[in-house]
């Protein structure tokens, strides 16, 4: 969604007296008609102002202010209620309050407004993949896809691994986020995700390369500085594994590997 606030500005005539003659100019006045002594507004673009109020609107569930959250989603299906945009950002305002069945039906009525919309399929995918329908989830986020103007592949890519990861289908898993990779090399998740299954798979050296390019974008957190403990293990270094042994403990203190793997190593 594009930032920035929009203004409704009503423009008016500035009138000015052309003309010397009082007579003249009286004429002139007499043949005005109420109605045209200022210029109509122009005409209100609906859709850019229901945005902005979805923009607003977002911000204030960003800091927990529900009711004014609420609110702005309202004006804004009230400004433009055949935008899908309206309706999927909705749909994810009633999923944070619990109103499940609620927010599905805002999501397809999103999908209904543009059925071949990649942002619609890639918003109703993540809500399904939260709701553990990983199989719907997955061709949802396959959909969005199929539009040629979609521009959120790496996202969509990333969320698809993200999803069947749970199922869990690892190989799938491994070809969605190489896609993600593709489409953008710097996608943390996909990037941390990789490495945790190139080590899986026992390809060290691949799972360290992944791991690095991880720890470069993004600050360290529980799953990382267990994967990052356990390759300074395989490759002996001493130094790295007492540093993150050390943060952990610090930050950490109740990972476990299982987090990491599922499995203690």
């Amino acid at each position: 969604m594009k930032k920035g606030k929009f203004f409704i500005i009503a423009t008016f005539a500035v009138l000015s007296a052309c003309s010397q003659n009082p007579k003249k100019e009286q004429k002139s006045k007499d043949n005005l008609s109420a109605s045209s002594l200022y210029e109509l507004p122009r005409s209100v673009d609906y859709s850019k102002a229901a945005r902005v109020n979805l923009e607003l609107g977002l911000n204030y569930l960003k800091q927990d202010q529900i009711s004014r959250a609420k609110s702005k989603f309202i004006r804004a299906k009230e400004l433009a209620p055949n935008l899908s945009d309206v309706h999927y950002s909705y749909g994810y305002f009633l999923e944070r309050v619990g109103e499940n069945e609620e927010a599905e039906k805002s999501y397809l009525k999103a999908i209904s407004l543009n059925a071949k919309g990649g942002n619609e399929h890639n918003m109703y995918g993540a809500f399904l993949c939260r709701q553990h329908k990983f199989k719907q989830a997955e061709k949802e986020f396959l959909k969005a896809m199929d539009d040629p103007n979609f521009n959120l592949a790496a996202e969509t890519y990333e969320n698809a691994g993200l999803c069947v990861l749970q199922v869990p289908d690892m190989a799938k898993a491994a070809e969605y986020f190489e896609k993600s990779l593709r489409y953008d090399s710097n996608r943390p998740s996909a990037l941390l995700e990789m490495a945790i299954l190139k080590f899986r798979e026992g390809k060290f050296a691949d799972s360290k390369e992944y791991h690095s390019r991880y720890v470069k974008l993004s600050k360290p957190n529980a799953r990382s500085l267990l994967l990052g403990l356990e390759i300074a293990k395989h490759f002996g270094d001493k130094n790295q594994a007492e540093s993150n042994k050390v943060i952990l403990n610090a930050q950490y203190p109740n990972a476990k590997i299982t987090d990491l793997f599922g499995h203690k190593s």
